[in-house]
């Protein structure tokens, strides 16, 4: 009885499907061309915004589970066992489900832009959802940002593949589902069209800004109404600038760029190391998530994306990172918090590289910012420690820091500065 009642529920899916689809053609034929195309990027919209909204509370509700069962049920190895099982799931799913393959990375995107004319595989559209969300969710030190994009990527473009569309608009509407992505991740729609124009398309003419707007926004819209706020990265605290302290800003900037360096070139390091490695994915898979155990044994903070903890920075009391770790009785020490946070920042580079390199599935944006707050963090507590500043408004470095780590990696310092600002 109940594999009948699947079976018609399957039936009417797939009736509905092709009663859309075939609406979809009437309109086609209906409508101008550009229509058409406001149309789609509206539905590319929703479409990634859906797939943001999966991706981000699936990751949010078992980060949650993770820190119920370390403070009421009193298991504090469990965010060390759960790494283990993460990239061990995600390897099984992407040798049994996807057959030994996935596309990783945004430079995905720009290799299907630039030689294959925006054609981007169909399997992307799930694929991406299904792997990074085991990964990031269970193992945690990578973003769910760059699946993100891939997925709306792979949406704009099946669509226009699907609908017959010219190589302009197939490229348009990819260009339409990464800028939904990045809007539906952060609620920042004009983030997510500098992204898009900045990183995706090279040259961009306002009959194509348009578009790109639509989804944008339309992505933007439906995960603030989906998701609850506290899933979302956002900041209620607000602190005045004051122009006094620009040469302290001016110092983060500088340093924001010698991190950064660093921090490619320490996730790179760790990829070509697994990268030459001969051994069974499986025992890859083992090799990467142990030393990652350990590390957020030691680092708690370095799981789950680090939005958390981001939030803890700049809105509360820092001192509670401390909370379940061996530095706990010393948390009111503010030498030992800096500590802290300087070695949690150097370290969540081979974190993320041991995640994505030994079989898991992410990227590198939340990253980005979880160790640009840090290290705005560390600079306005150190020079609040030693003295030289009585009062440096902490919540307004740690964002800071955020805007001037994500420009080195991703040269996009418009997106940046829109997405945190």
């Amino acid at each position: 009885m109940p594999g009948k009642k699947t079976s018609r529920i399957r039936l009417y899916i797939r009736n509905f499907m092709r009663g859309f689809e075939a609406l979809l053609f009437l309109c086609k034929s209906l409508l101008s061309e550009r229509h058409f195309i406001y149309l789609s990027c509206v539905l590319v919209g929703i479409s990634t915004a859906f797939a943001v909204i999966v991706l981000k509370a699936f990751a949010h509700n078992v980060f949650l589970l993770a820190n119920y069962i370390n403070g009421y049920l009193k298991l504090p190895y469990i965010n060390s066992i759960l790494p283990v099982i993460g990239i061990l799931l995600t390897v099984l799913v992407i040798r049994r489900v996807l057959h030994g393959h996935i596309e990783k990375g945004s430079s995905r995107i720009l290799y299907a832009v630039a030689k294959k004319g925006g054609i981007m595989p169909r399997a992307q559209m799930y694929a991406q959802i299904i792997t990074s969300s085991l990964t990031v969710a269970l193992v945690g030190s990578a973003g769910l940002e760059s699946p993100i994009t891939i997925t709306g990527a792979a949406f704009g473009s099946n669509f226009a593949q699907k609908y017959k569309l010219s190589q302009k608009d197939r490229i348009l509407l990819l260009a339409c589902g990464v800028a939904a992505g990045i809007g539906a991740a952060f609620n920042a729609p004009i983030a997510g069209v500098l992204f898009a124009i900045e990183v995706v398309l090279t040259d961009v003419t306002i009959t194509a800004f348009i578009p790109i707007m639509i989804s944008a926004a339309t992505g933007a819209i439906v995960s603030a109404v989906v998701l609850n706020e506290e899933v979302l990265l956002s900041f209620r605290q607000q602190q005045t600038f004051d122009y006094h302290n620009l040469p302290y800003y001016i110092l983060l900037g500088i340093l924001a760029g010698f991190v950064s360096v660093y921090h490619a070139r320490k996730f790179r390091k760790v990829e070509e190391y697994f990268a030459r490695s001969k051994k069974k994915p499986y025992i890859k898979a083992l090799y990467g998530a142990i030393p990652l155990a350990l590390m957020i044994f030691l680092f708690p903070t370095l799981f789950g994306e680090g939005y958390e903890s981001i939030k803890v920075l700049s809105n509360a009391n820092p001192q509670v990172l401390l909370e379940n770790t061996v530095l706990e009785p010393l948390k009111d020490n503010g030498w030992v918090l800096l500590l802290f946070i300087g070695l949690t920042m150097l370290l969540k580079a081979i974190a993320t590289g041991l995640t994505l390199a030994s079989g898991g599935n992410g990227g590198n944006f939340a990253p980005s910012l979880f160790v640009g707050s840090y290290l705005g963090f560390f600079v306005a507590k150190f020079f609040v420690l030693i003295g030289l500043s009585k009062d440096l408004p902490v919540g307004n470095f740690t964002i800071v820091g955020m805007a001037g780590i994500l420009s080195g990696p991703f040269h996009a310092p418009l997106t940046s500065i829109f997405l945190i600002g």
